[in-house]
């Protein structure tokens, strides 16, 4: 079951309505009087069946004809949740929620009957992990909103869980590495997460100093390698398990002032790492930017030599020195 699916209408001191959109469009605008009314003022927009120029003109008749229409648009999501096999949940209920949301038996959900311009949907469960995107914010009234949602039976939005697993006692290190920027480079001790001669993870470069302008685009790159060992790129969430093969020694970051718009002024990136005999095995997460010296790497291992990196809610391990 799960046991928190909080549905909430978003208070006004949280919400924005962008009252003058810009409009690109290549049709005529129209006066409001030509737009199509809706059968109900407050009914959703139909944003499929309008130009940009028409969905403004209906915005601002129903602001002339109601100021307050955006928090009177009827409300209608669905939802489906599904766990890490792609499962879909049968047994779901709502805990805490501002708005009940009714279960079909086979893992969606839906939710009508209220009214209001934005809703927040967030789902979660006891034992398990809950993906960054279980938590969403809907608009309803302002088709010029990122998050402007057209709901859809046919196409639930999709909300993710992952059973935790058995954890393991892992060491978490952080660590700041100033480089100068000219390729020279320094070495991690990836056991002690000091900096040493003898490091395992090698760290490299290539940055302008003293910074210069975002414009013109310059140069820069930042390189890592693990000569006995490896690193593979993981993913952002639940990166629990480490892969067994499959790690190259050495990963570079090249931003080329020829980039165009693919330039970027900084990078954030998590890798899995292996290193040692015997083996071990870790999770790196490093950030950086093209106008600092400074390199910031988190990361955790399993001192133990397996692959397991979900940690252990006891885990008493942390930080060692």
């Amino acid at each position: 079951m799960i046991s928190s699916l909080l549905i909430g209408l978003c208070p006004g001191s949280h919400c924005s309505f962008a009252k003058e959109p810009t409009l690109n469009d290549d049709k005529e605008f129209r006066s409001p009087k030509d737009v199509r009314e809706p059968s109900r003022q407050n009914e959703q927009i139909t944003v499929e069946s309008l130009s940009q120029a028409e969905i403004g003109a209906e915005v601002t008749r129903r602001d002339r004809s109601d100021p307050k229409w955006e928090w009177k648009v009827p409300i209608q999501f669905y939802g489906e949740v599904v766990d890490e096999n792609h499962f879909q949940w049968t047994d779901l209920s709502h805990g805490n929620s501002e708005a009940d949301s009714v279960p079909d038996g086979q893992g969606n959900f839906s939710l009508a009957g209220v009214q209001g311009k934005r809703l927040l949907v967030r789902v979660t469960k006891p034992g398990y992990y809950a993906s960054n995107s279980n938590e969403g914010s809907f608009e309803f009234a302002n088709p010029f909103e990122e998050i402007y949602y057209r709901p859809s039976n046919a196409k639930p939005v999709l909300f993710h869980l992952r059973k935790k697993g058995e954890g393991a006692q892992l060491i978490k290190k952080s660590i700041q590495v100033g480089l100068p920027g000219d390729g020279s480079g320094a070495n991690v001790d990836l056991s002690t997460g000091k900096i040493s001669a003898s490091g395992q993870l090698e760290v490299h470069a290539w940055k302008p100093w003293p910074p210069r302008p975002l414009l013109p685009h310059y140069d820069w790159k930042v390189t890592f390698a693990i000569p006995d060992g490896g690193l593979v790129e993981a993913p952002e969430q639940f990166a629990f398990e480490a892969p067994e093969a499959g790690y190259k020694p050495s990963f570079e970051f090249d931003m080329p002032a020829d980039a165009g718009d693919g330039w970027r002024i900084e990078v954030e990136k998590t890798f899995y790492f292996s290193y040692g005999q015997p083996r071990r095995f870790g999770r790196l997460n490093f950030r950086t930017d093209g106008h600092s010296r400074y390199i910031f790497i988190n990361y955790v291992f399993n001192p133990s030599g397996s692959r397991n990196l979900e940690e252990a809610s006891n885990n008493t391990v942390k930080n060692e020195n």
